[in-house]
């Protein structure tokens, strides 16, 4: 494991973490002796008996559908948008990625987006599904990137503070357990002056759908509400014909 990624981790508990391969295990152990196994090159923080709510029901669903949701995603955005790209960069665009930029993604599924983010960036994600880890991993393989994958909930992020450059979540927000303290996680590991981006899907999307039973489960959070004073130049706005918001700010 780089030593650079070993320094930006800890344990949930804020412990420090000493990486460890002994046979065909590799894990990280922090000071108390709670191990971390390593598989597949995602690191997994989550012990999924603990997990509850929505987290644990998105986690299963996710689990399920992750090979086949990039081919319903890119299907849907061909028949919405005129492609994939198109679709996504209505807001990635809004990201300012440098290169040499530490950036996350929160909820990063199967990674669709980082394809169209500044490569010469460092790269890490973080979902609560190891079914589409698993798929972004094999993805970053094919298009060789380079990423540091976490299984951990949103809410709970196991990374020092003040350490990314971007900090970013697509499609994850109406989901978790407590927006708000995801949020704060977010605010959290990012620099002062990192910008913050959020999108999901809006309450208009839900209403088109109301025949459908998934939909009509979620309910819509508005991300503004999450926000406190270290919040600043606020920006928000709904993209893809009213499907998705997109909520941008700085932290102070």
């Amino acid at each position: 494991m780089r030593s650079d990624l070993l320094n930006l981790l800890q344990s949930p508990d804020g412990e420090s973490l000493t990486y460890h391969n002994e046979g065909n295990n590799e894990f990280l152990e922090a000071s108390s002796g709670e191990k971390f196994l390593i598989t597949n090159g995602i690191i997994r923080f989550l012990d999924n008996d603990l997990i509850t709510g929505n987290n644990k029901s998105y986690q299963k669903m996710y689990d399920r559908i992750a090979v086949f949701y990039d081919l319903a995603g890119k299907l849907y955005a061909i028949l919405k948008e005129g492609g994939e790209e198109k679709r996504l960069r209505e807001y990635l665009s809004l990201l300012n990625i440098n290169e040499g930029d530490k950036v996350i993604e929160i909820s990063i599924g199967t990674g669709r987006n980082i394809k169209y983010l500044n490569p010469n960036a460092i790269y890490f994600g973080v979902d609560i599904s190891i079914g589409m880890l698993g798929q972004c991993f094999r993805k970053m393989k094919r298009i060789k990137r380079e990423i540091s994958l976490i299984q951990t909930e949103a809410e709970s992020l196991p990374l020092k503070s003040n350490t990314f450059d971007v900090v970013f979540s697509a499609g994850g927000f109406n989901f978790f357990n407590d927006p708000g303290k995801a949020l704060n996680e977010m605010l959290r590991i990012a620099k002062s002056g990192t910008k913050v981006l959020i999108t999901d899907e809006t309450e208009r999307f839900r209403l088109k759908h109301t025949k459908n039973e998934f939909y009509n489960k979620i309910a819509i959070k508005d991300p503004r509400s999450f926000l406190n004073d270290s919040c600043i130049n606020i920006e928000y706005k709904e993209i893809c014909d009213g499907d998705l918001y997109v909520l941008t700010f700085f932290k102070q």
